[in-house]
């Protein structure tokens, strides 16, 4: 390797053999050493005057960005006091823990103001032992080892599993090695969000230009220097003179679906 990618002076096997080999000196812990668990609720539905305040009340439907100050649903302080969800402060990691998203990933994401959580929500509360921006990147990272780890086993509802997360083994690297590793990420990250951005528009014309070419060649044809005439139709203009234009229904037999159950036999 070469750059910022140098490798480490020695290694380590984690205990966690999907985690492979860990820099010498990073430590590993179980997260439940690392923070403090925090569950949410649902305020009554039938007192609509819980559903009226300015407290952002997170869902997974709300777990579609890294950052969240803003929610679709909002409750008032007397939501918060008559029911089992609670105010988090802010720059905890906001995980999804039942949804039927778990069945390919994980979201996760750190709250920028107090928020209070659904009872699919976990909050995770860190110490001084862990950064939320490394935390935020390592589930990110490992979603599949992390839901066959995580998952809980016969659920109806696809589920993580308390007891599991609370016992994952974390790698965990001095705070100050976390944070830069934290800030390396989000440099790196955004430069590929940037590239996906942009592909994702070159995509967009593409099919635009695809659909253009087969549009022209069905209706104006492979000559571009034929004579052409007016079609009759507005919205197709002119195509080649030696073209015929017909109703559908005179170039073609149209056939609706059979009925279910229709014998086929002797057709």
């Amino acid at each position: 390797m070469s750059g910022r990618y140098l490798p480490y002076a020695h290694y380590k096997p984690s205990p966690v053999p999907w985690q492979g080999m860990l820099p010498s000196h990073w430590a590993s812990k179980p997260l439940k050493h690392l923070c403090h668990f925090h569950g949410g609720g649902t305020p009554s539905k039938d007192n609509k005057g819980y559903w009226s305040g300015d407290i952002p009340w997170v869902s997974p439907k709300d777990m579609k960005r890294k950052f969240i100050d803003s929610t679709e649903d909002h409750i008032t302080a007397q939501a918060v006091e008559n029911s089992s969800t609670k105010l988090i402060d802010v720059r905890a990691l906001l995980i999804v823990v039942r949804s039927g998203i778990l069945q390919h990933s994980i979201p996760v994401a750190i709250n920028t103001k107090k928020v209070t959580l659904n009872q699919d929500m976990k909050a995770l509360i860190f110490g001084k032992h862990m950064a939320v921006e490394y935390a935020h990147y390592f589930v990110e990272g490992n979603q599949a080892d992390l839901l066959l780890n995580w998952s809980k086993q016969g659920a109806t509802v696809e589920s993580i599993e308390q007891e599991y997360l609370a016992n994952a083994i974390w790698p965990t690297p001095p705070i100050d090695e976390q944070r830069s590793i934290a800030s390396f990420l989000d440099h790196e990250t955004a430069k590929i969000d940037t590239l996906i951005d942009k592909q994702q528009q070159l995509i967009k014309l593409l099919k635009e230009k695809r659909q253009a070419v087969i549009s022209h060649a069905v209706t104006k044809g492979l000559d571009p220097d034929v004579p052409m005439k007016d079609s009759g139709v507005e919205w197709l203009g002119e195509v080649p003179e030696h073209w015929v234009v017909r109703r559908l229904k005179h170039a073609a037999k149209l056939q609706s679906g059979l009925p279910k159950g229709k014998d086929l036999t002797g057709c």
